[in-house]
């Protein structure tokens, strides 16, 4: 399991990009904007190097070197950077943070685990730190230890949502259903707009066959309205229990309102339509839009084929299918369709 705030300088890395202007030539394309951002950031070390050569006891010249370091993909000196930093300076909580997510990056799980339980014997009180160790324990299925970091981060915090819902997925993932949902409602007492909590709310009565999943689903798309999760969810939970028009419904709704190229709401109106409400015609129009947008979703190809045989139209169905082979040789449903009607075809020219 990751984490998701990587520290990036966005504000920094913007400025780069822009630095590119072009003063009325034309502008420089992808591969060009790229070597010069790389360049631009080269020049940033370069400079901090020579400032550090005369101040090299000053800790946050160090964490500033560590992100150019890190833009440029170059870890390893990003990470010797903020080794130094900390050295420097042990009492700066970020640079713990950073430190033992950056070994996470190089999928040095055990030195983040150390970084951060050292973190904790300082910092006694940091909900981060221990957030961030119960998350590892997660990881490995030691969900005692993961616990156990929650409940010490819950007495310093006893109204953080994102604590019950760490707690949820340790349940979700010993199998209590029961602790789990429990603990996504205590997390919605604190935020009820929390939206991942509606989310696995909505997952995990949908599991169970419950409707009350519909709700959750609906309460996510009225808090991220263009998030199309929440969409897609719903729309997967009426299809799984074959409330079909409701599917289709929500599908569209999500084209409309979230992305108009959305490849899962277009293959999914597509695949209703074609098994469910005998329309092949219809489905062929969602699945030629999936691979207007998704050219390589060999899958769409091979559906197509399936629709146009059931108008009857083999050739077209042919040539459908040798489409879906030359994105996937390995696709045998493709190969055996087609297998079968080139043999139907070559009888009937003898």
């Amino acid at each position: 399991m990751g984490f998701k705030n990587l520290l990036i300088i966005l504000t920094t890395l913007a400025l780069l990009w822009n630095c590119a202007g072009n003063d009325g030539q034309k502008q420089p394309d992808s591969k060009q904007k790229e070597v010069a951002a790389r360049d631009s950031v080269k020049q940033k070390i370069d400079s901090l190097s020579k400032v550090i050569r005369e101040t090299p006891m000053e800790d946050t010249l160090f964490y500033q070197r560590a992100n150019y370091h890190l833009m440029n993909g170059d870890v390893k000196n990003a990470i010797n950077d903020m080794e130094i930093a900390l050295k420097l300076n042990p009492d700066e909580l970020n640079y713990y943070l950073d430190l033992a997510e950056w070994e996470l990056r190089r999928g040095e799980s055990g030195i983040a685990k150390n970084l951060l339980e050292k973190m904790h014997k300082k910092f006694p009180e940091n909900v981060e730190a221990m957030v961030r160790l119960a998350n590892i324990y997660m990881a490995v299925e030691q969900y005692k230890e993961a616990r156990t970091y929650l409940i010490k981060a819950s007495r310093v915090e006893p109204e953080n949502p994102r604590l019950y819902l760490l707690s949820s997925m340790i349940f979700q993932e010993m199998g209590d259903a029961e602790r789990a949902i429990e603990d996504l409602y205590n997390a919605l007492k604190y935020d009820p707009n929390y939206y991942d909590a509606h989310i696995m709310l909505g997952l995990i009565n949908a599991r169970l066959g419950k409707d009350v999943a519909i709700d959750h689903y609906m309460n996510a798309m009225r808090v991220q309205p263009d998030n199309p999760e929440a969409v897609y969810n719903l729309g997967m939970y009426y299809q799984e229990n074959k409330q079909y028009e409701k599917a289709i419904e929500t599908y569209k709704k999500g084209l409309n309102t979230v992305d108009s190229t959305h490849q899962h709401f277009l293959f999914n109106l597509g695949y209703i339509l074609e098994n469910y409400r005998a329309n092949p015609d219809s489905a062929v129009y969602y699945y030629q839009r999936v691979i207007e947008n998704y050219p390589e979703d060999y899958r769409a190809f091979y559906r197509i084929g399936q629709c146009h045989e059931a108008m009857g139209q083999e050739k077209k169905a042919m040539a459908s299918y040798e489409m879906c082979l030359k994105i996937n040789p390995d696709f045998d449903l493709a190969y055996n369709a087609l297998s079968r009607l080139s043999e139907k075809y070559n009888k009937q020219r003898q």
